[in-house]
């Protein structure tokens, strides 16, 4: 049986595209680096990015970026440049596309048969697609012919969507899911540094209650979206803890067998009932959890950096008081891939190998550093991440970031399939049953239990 899956994030969030107004705001490229090889290549450039076999020559093909021109016409012109340099004889043609109305047009030529030979897609674009059968497989055509290229993409972008087990993609410029803001102000007024802030959601539990009782009840270290309805909730934070949410064969839901996914839901319980998080993250969602952050109630807030410009809105004084931290992990050590942005190539192509040549080439080490910039996103390459512009901050929250994208994108994997039929009635069961144990209207097994049960009363009828 065919199988589509597309990986569920711990938070969901939207795949990243990049605005006009983000290329406005950084029109000046103030990071660009005029003396890098990338913008001045040699010879030595050259020979090192030529790495793919077979690139037909006289080759024409063509190239369809989304949302990136004109603001970032120089920077993928300059691609082209080295390409065609590096791989003498194939020509490029860049034919820029508007956000709106892309995946309509993707669509549209490939029902013509005259799709562009590499192709920019949005993860969530990607499986439709590969179902049709229209995009080469990159386990085959890349990974198996070039492992140590396939090694240096981030895996849990490579892995992001996968139709039948393979990938049909090139994972091109990435998003951070989530990371932790930790307001300076309230950090000041504790002696709070950031040595002192918990790793592990196992060390974050004393913590919330640590922070209430040194504040003599002024502040809360942190308070939590309970009330957000769509993510399937506390089943993310049992991946994230690896306790098995599905049976090995996937036909039925197996968490209430673990005991620590117990022991969770009688933490929670434990913090709501000691005034450790604010009562009111019992139907809280993910905006009012940015308020109470920009309101400056809570020490750390946990959310996408794509979210930080809220606290900016609501309260500058704390938003130019931040400064950065790992989000916090459970024990299976998950960092969550954000929004992928990605490279398809027709199966159609007439060149297939220059096709593929270009997508490695867009997503070398070197040339994503230089994208990187160019504007806030992060390479789906992990060699970027030994370039001095990672390695080191700065003063702005997006050089706060870079330094932490190494070890985050290292250490990124996907967190398991959660994929339920009639999906928003099985979220309204979590999110209930979830509050009944938190209320103490059911014990936390009780609720599991019946939980479990509800949703496998679902999966049984399908």
């Amino acid at each position: 049986m065919k199988k589509f899956t597309v990986m569920l994030l711990v938070l969901l969030v939207s795949s990243l595209a990049l605005s006009p107004l983000a290329a406005q705001e950084r029109a000046d490229r103030p990071n660009r680096d005029l003396t890098g090889n990338f913008w001045n290549p040699t010879q030595e450039d050259f020979d090192r990015w030529r790495v793919i076999d077979g690139v037909e020559e006289g080759a024409v093909i063509r190239f369809w970026p989304w949302a990136l021109t004109p603001d970032f016409e120089d920077y993928l012109n300059q691609i082209i440049a080295n390409f065609q340099a590096t791989y003498p004889g194939v020509t490029v043609v860049l034919e820029g596309q508007p956000a709106a109305g892309a995946r309509d047009n993707i669509r549209n030529s490939f029902a013509a048969g005259n799709p562009a030979d590499v192709i920019n897609m949005s993860d969530g674009w990607v499986a439709e697609f590969a179902e049709a059968g229209v995009l080469m497989n990159m386990d085959e055509a890349l990974a198996a012919k070039y492992p140590d290229l396939r090694e240096q993409y981030v895996d849990g972008a490579w892995t992001k969507v996968t139709y039948n087990g393979a990938t049909f993609h090139i994972p091109w410029y990435l998003a951070f899911s989530n990371v932790m803001a930790v307001n300076g102000l309230i950090a000041e007024e504790l002696g709070i540094t950031g040595d002192d802030i918990p790793e592990t959601w196992a060390e974050a539990y004393d913590f919330a209650c640590e922070i209430r009782e040194r504040s003599g009840g002024a502040y809360y270290a942190y308070s939590l979206p309970w009330g957000e309805l769509a993510g399937l909730g506390v089943l993310n934070q049992f991946v994230g803890e690896g306790i098995p949410v599905f049976s090995e064969d996937g036909r039925s839901v197996v968490f209430n067998q673990d005991p620590a996914a117990a022991e969770i839901l009688d933490q929670y319980k434990r913090l709501l009932d000691n005034d450790c998080v604010p009562r009111a993250s019992l139907t809280d969602d993910v905006r009012r959890m940015i308020d109470r952050f920009s309101e400056g109630e809570i020490l750390l807030l946990q959310t996408g950096p794509q979210l930080f410009r809220l606290i900016q809105e609501n309260n500058p004084e704390v938003y130019d008081s931040l400064f950065l931290d790992q989000q916090f992990v459970g024990a299976a050590n998950i960092r969550s891939i954000g929004g992928v942005q990605t490279l398809v190539v027709p199966a159609s192509t007439q060149f297939p190998n220059a096709a593929l040549a270009f997508a490695v080439f867009v997503t070398n080490p070197d040339t994503q550093t230089a994208f990187s910039r160019e504007v806030p996103i992060y390479s789906s390459n992990l060699v970027s991440y030994e370039d001095p512009f990672f390695t080191q901050g700065g003063p702005s929250l997006t050089d706060q970031l870079r330094p932490l994208a190494g070890d985050y994108f290292r250490t990124a994997v996907n967190t398991g399939i959660l994929s339920f039929p009639r999906l928003a009635e099985v979220e309204q069961i979590v999110y209930g049953e979830f509050q009944a144990a938190l209320l103490g209207v059911k014990t936390s097994q009780e609720a599991l239990d019946d939980m479990a049960s509800r949703i496998n009363a679902i999966l049984s009828a399908q």
